[in-house]
């Protein structure tokens, strides 16, 4: 019985993280605030069941997630996010942080006129570098491409895509600094 209960938690712990977490539209329509996530451990050797928070969220009136705080099974501080957002609701910064406040990873994202992303910085900390990703467009709003530089301008990689003639995407191409490609994906559709 016991095995039974506990590949039944596990399946739970599998499948929750895509389904405990409420929609934007939710979050706007009920002013939702914040969330914060219990998990239940099944009773190990003494007996007794142990339940810990798994997860903190919060949101502003947008829906937006304007912060998640993550812990580990003993309920002890894992890891944090931040992010913040434009009059239209875009992400404009996301900041991952360490058990001790240090800086992860942060993104810095901004948007065209067309409200299509523009343009992305990404600095990471544990190789203390800075990307910049420029976004390309096509007349129809579909991304043809990107260019990553160093925060000095030199070229990292380049992505190509290609469309059909409803807008589906079609092709990636990435490559590298020298122009050399590195992949190909195809895409297929069924209809």
């Amino acid at each position: 019985m016991n095995n039974l209960k506990l590949l039944f938690i596990l399946i739970l712990v599998i499948a929750c993280p895509a389904v405990y977490g409420q929609s934007k539209k939710d979050v706007k329509k009920y002013n939702i605030k914040s969330v914060t996530v219990t998990a239940t451990l099944p009773a190990g050797a003494d007996g007794k069941e142990k339940s810990f928070v798994d997860s903190y969220q919060k949101f502003d009136k947008e829906g937006n997630m304007t912060e998640e705080v993550e812990y580990d099974k003993t309920g002890v501080f894992r890891k944090k996010t931040t992010r913040k957002y434009n009059r239209n609701n875009d992400e404009t910064e996301k900041v991952e942080y360490d058990e001790k406040g240090a800086i992860l990873k942060k993104t810095t994202t901004e948007y065209n006129s067309d409200n299509e992303k523009a343009s992305e910085i990404v600095f990471e900390a544990s190789t203390n570098t800075n990307e910049k990703t420029v976004f390309q467009y096509n007349p129809d709003g579909e991304r043809v491409g990107e260019i990553t530089t160093d925060i000095k301008g030199m070229l990292l990689r380049k992505v190509v895509n290609s469309y059909n003639n409803i807008g589906l995407k079609t092709e990636k191409k990435t490559y590298n600094a020298a122009g050399g490609l590195i992949s190909t994906k195809k895409y297929t559709y069924e209809y």
